[in-house]
């Protein structure tokens, strides 16, 4: 760590900057803060999180609640500890401030699908608050050591930092660029002990029906930049919940045809047939 020193903790509109809570998410988020969880399961998840920050171990949080809202008073709760973890790495404050603003973008994704307060993704911010992911630019990179062998490419323990898109506008390939650019530069100052060569991706937008159904799109371009690793695997809900906010499959005839790519998703699930998750890798 390069210093030691604890920063004051983030007086409670201070917190909800940070996070980019929005101003109907508060309320709740407040709530939370004053005790409206069980406190002894809030107690075991900061415990759980707090044992594995900094640890770099990707693991599901077996025996510990599920409870969505018990999950989000520990990330609360957590955030000074994370800005910490951060600033002891000598990470920028605003890449912190990006990064943990997926706390506020997941409530209003919560809030859009489901009309209410409330954090559907809570295991998704799992890897922010064990000091795995990084928001550098428009995508963000989850540093871990990979358990995949790649000849020539990769091997098990290597650190292979997945990249992932948040939902935070176009994927153009000059946001890309830029984040790569960034990771690149990123990744030997902060992890010096942790060498990066390449970065991989595990997600829908690398399904290879994409690139043979969206030339000339952004999120073409996207997947082409990365060389597959074995096959696709059927998840039939992946980009319905992206584009959507819906896993609910009796809904498809309700859902909105306004964009080509969402006319492409429900195209192929009227005629029953899977999306897929597609994986790949690039060097920096």
């Amino acid at each position: 760590m390069k210093n030691s020193a604890r920063a004051r903790p983030l007086a409670r509109d201070e917190l909800f900057d940070v996070l980019a809570i929005a101003e109907e998410d508060r309320v709740g988020c407040a709530r939370l803060l004053a005790g409206a969880v069980d406190q002894a399961a809030v107690a075991e998840v900061a415990a759980w999180l707090t044992k594995r920050l900094g640890s770099f171990r990707e693991e599901p949080p077996e025996a510990v609640t599920t409870d969505p809202m018990a999950w989000l008073t520990a990330y609360l709760q957590l955030t000074s500890t994370v800005v910490d973890f951060h600033r002891d790495l000598g990470v920028p404050a605003g890449v912190t401030r990006a990064t943990l603003a997926d706390v506020g973008r997941n409530l209003a994704v919560h809030r859009r699908a489901h009309g209410e307060f409330g954090l559907e993704t809570w295991d998704w911010l799992i890897a922010h608050y064990t000091g795995m992911m990084f928001a550098l630019g428009r995508l963000n990179f989850m540093v871990h050591p990979t358990k995949e062998t790649i000849e020539g490419a990769m091997t098990p323990g290597e650190w292979v930092p997945g990249i992932h898109v948040p939902e935070s506008g176009p994927l153009t390939a000059e946001a890309v660029d830029a984040s790569l650019a960034h990771a690149k530069e990123f990744f030997p100052r902060h992890f010096p002990d942790k060498p990066v060569a390449i970065v991989a991706c595990v997600s829908w937008l690398l399904d290879p029906y994409l690139l043979e159904h969206m030339a000339g799109t952004n999120i073409a371009s996207f997947a082409r930049r990365f060389t597959p690793i074995g096959q696709p695997y059927d998840d039939a809900t992946s980009a319905l919940f992206f584009l959507f906010r819906t896993r609910d499959l009796g809904e498809l005839p309700a859902l909105p045809r306004d964009t080509r790519l969402r006319r492409l998703v429900l195209d192929r699930a009227d005629k029953g047939e899977p999306w897929q998750i597609g994986s790949g890798y690039l060097r920096l």
